[in-house]
């Protein structure tokens, strides 16, 4: 496997029990390696929750705590969930918090 690039997703002001949802199509196939979550004031989630899928394949039976998938290298497991050119993952990232929050998502692609 080769690393090809990172795709990025942020959101601000999160309220405490909303949710951030994106999708994303590849035009090319691609690995996606690790996830990387994390909030941009650099604290830690405590209680925030993540769902994805792709293509109708749901990863997260139900959800995981967003503190599972980590803001770095060292703390987010390895994954290597193939994703075809044109497929779609959706993800849904819900904050637990208990005040609002601005995130970070990032996907480390390879091929």
């Amino acid at each position: 496997m080769v690393f090809r690039e990172f795709k990025y997703f942020e959101r601000d002001n999160i309220g405490d029990g909303e949710t951030f949802e994106a999708s994303w199509s590849p035009t090319e196939d691609r690995i996606i390696h690790r996830i990387y979550l994390a909030r941009k004031d650099g604290a830690a989630f405590t209680k925030s929750t993540f769902y994805f899928k792709i293509d109708g394949t749901v990863y997260t039976l139900d959800v995981v705590p967003c503190r599972i998938l980590g803001p770095d290298v060292l703390t987010s497991p390895v994954l290597d969930i193939p994703i075809k050119a044109k497929g779609t993952l959706m993800f849904t990232l819900k904050n637990l918090e208990g005040a609002p929050i601005s995130v970070m998502v990032t996907l480390e692609l390879w091929t």
